[in-house]
């Protein structure tokens, strides 16, 4: 498959690579179908950001993928997630990155899992937040955390 075929495929599918062959965001995988795109991708790793009632995981996630789930508020909680729970999440990603290519998801791709995509580019890229955003919607135009979870994610990774 070609580069420009890769990208309409993933674009259909709703997410992106943040770092190619490294970094992907998007939504929740639905069916064996999504699983299959994002093993054709490379994909080895997936972290979830959701809680499975939100988004079932399709039969065959965790044996075809090394998984992790930590379940992070959205706009429907009433809360930003807290600074302990955005820096599980960031280990989490770290943990999964030596398993290859890492999926990072929530419900719909919005919030939650390019909120974890940012704080990992200003982490590891050392980007500032305005530009890691920028960046991240650029790629993956699905971005929109909100303003109180952007603030948490800053007292994160700025201190």
């Amino acid at each position: 498959m070609s580069d420009t075929s890769r990208r309409r495929q993933q674009a259909s599918q709703g997410w992106n690579w943040v770092l190619r062959d490294r970094l992907a965001v998007g939504p929740a995988p639905r069916s064996n179908e999504d699983l299959d795109q994002l093993a054709a991708a490379g994909i080895r790793a997936v972290l979830s950001l959701c809680d499975p009632r939100e988004a079932p995981p399709p039969p065959g996630l965790v044996e075809r993928f090394t998984c992790r789930r930590l379940v992070l508020p959205d706009h429907r909680a009433g809360r930003p997630p807290e600074p302990v729970e955005l820096e599980q999440a960031l280990a989490l990603l770290a943990e999964l990155e030596p398993h290859g290519p890492v999926y990072v998801h929530c419900v719909a791709g919005v919030e939650r899992s390019p909120l974890i995509c940012l704080g990992w580019l200003m982490r590891r890229r050392r980007l500032p937040l305005l530009n890691a955003l920028d960046y991240l919607m650029q790629v993956h135009p699905a971005t929109g955390p909100l303003p109180e979870q952007l603030a948490c994610l800053r007292e994160v990774i700025n201190g």
